[in-house]
């Protein structure tokens, strides 16, 4: 398998927080069977940050795989992210620190 690194930005009129919980219990369960390696919120910079979008590393054959994943994710399902537009390319990473995650 592949890794995959993923910036997909927000919709401007999305409701990430409305949505943000089912996209969480989603995201558990790819974390834990590592389909998905990392990832994040990504944030403007104003003050406070306002999301604009998600940054993921994804394991998968290919990049159609990435696409129909990021599709079913209830962000997508719901209208937050821009998947028509992600930025997806092929990732060797070399280092990965690991994070302690309570979801």
């Amino acid at each position: 398998m592949t890794e995959w690194c993923v910036v997909v930005m927000d919709k401007s009129d999305a409701d990430r927080a409305k949505h943000g919980p089912k996209h969480i219990v989603g995201i558990k369960h790819l974390i834990d069977s590592g389909i998905v390696l990392s990832g994040g919120q990504i944030n403007d910079e104003s003050s406070p940050p306002k999301a604009v979008g998600s940054h993921i590393q994804i394991r998968a054959d290919t990049k159609q795989d990435v696409i129909d994943l990021l599709r079913k994710d209830p962000f997508s399902q719901n209208g937050v992210w821009n998947v028509d537009e992600a930025i997806i390319y092929r990732l060797d990473c070399v280092y990965r620190e690991k994070l302690d995650l309570t979801l």
